[in-house]
């Protein structure tokens, strides 16, 4: 079920705590020898984790997604990472299907906050990601769907499948740039998530990430301890909607995202490469 609307809060390991919007301090980059210890003890920990999913992931989806929500939770206390979810839809949204469209995608660390802060979710990854050991294999046994983004009509198929599963219930998660930005900058939209939540006719939610970045930049391997916000912002009801609204609802998700990023505190907004 989608979750109630709460203020916004830090989650570390089980506590819970009152906290405004970005207002947890970025470190400076950490010392080489402590940043690899702590990756040590998250090698670790994910071993650990990996292998308890392994057993469980034929038997239960549901053991499988707390195992994997479990590994995340100690990954962020390892690190000294702090989350926060701010919801913008008061009384829910919509019955779902759910469809979470992930508007700036620019760290690792993202996929670790989606899972301590959103209900169970699926979702489609590339090829890349699924072949990092460990973090990586978690994504295709926890039925998630992957994706080579070379091979068009593979690509086409994995959407339609998702698309499929999403109209039977199940909330998903996806990025509409599918890939990670390197400097903070919108990359050009795909239309891939519009078209499968106008399929399914599912109701999108909106998500904007704020200090993930900031805790890992990209191609950073020092985690830096901060805080990470996932902000929901206003459902989209898609339902009577059409193929042709799919510019529309994109122009639209683009725009909220680059209100996002004019609001953050002490920045400018980032320059936005148009969509596709």
């Amino acid at each position: 079920m989608y979750p109630k609307r709460q203020p916004a809060f830090i989650l570390h390991g089980m506590q819970r705590q009152d906290a405004p919007l970005n207002s947890v301090p970025i470190s400076r980059r950490p010392p080489f020898w402590s940043s690899t210890v702590r990756w040590f003890a998250s090698g670790l920990n994910s071993l650990v984790h990996f292998m308890l999913l392994l057993v469980a992931s034929p038997f239960s989806r549901r053991v499988a997604w707390a195992i994997y929500r479990h590994w995340g939770r100690y990954t962020c206390r390892i690190f000294g990472i702090t989350l926060s979810l701010r919801d913008d839809n008061r009384h829910g949204p919509d019955p779902g299907p759910h469809l979470y469209v992930w508007l700036n995608q620019s760290s690792l660390t993202e996929a670790v906050a989606f899972a301590q802060l959103l209900p169970r979710w699926r979702t489609i990854g590339n090829i890349e990601y699924a072949l990092m050991p460990l973090l990586g294999w978690a994504l295709v046994l926890t039925g998630n769907i992957v994706i080579v983004r070379q091979w068009k009509w593979q690509a086409k198929r994995a959407v339609e499948r998702a698309a499929t599963r999403l109209m039977r219930g199940e909330n998903w998660l996806i990025s509409v740039e599918g890939a990670r930005s390197p400097d903070g900058r919108l990359l050009p939209y795909k239309k891939g998530p519009v078209v499968m939540a106008l399929r399914s006719q599912a109701t999108i939610i909106p998500m904007f990430v704020h200090g993930a970045r900031d805790v890992m930049p990209h191609g950073e391997w020092r985690v830096r301890p901060g805080h990470i916000t996932v902000h929901l912002l206003e459902a989209m009801p898609t339902r009577g909607l059409t193929y042709e609204d799919r510019s529309a609802v994109l122009e639209r998700l683009r725009a909220l995202a680059e209100h996002e990023i004019g609001q953050r505190p002490g920045r400018r907004a980032a320059h936005a490469a148009p969509s596709r």
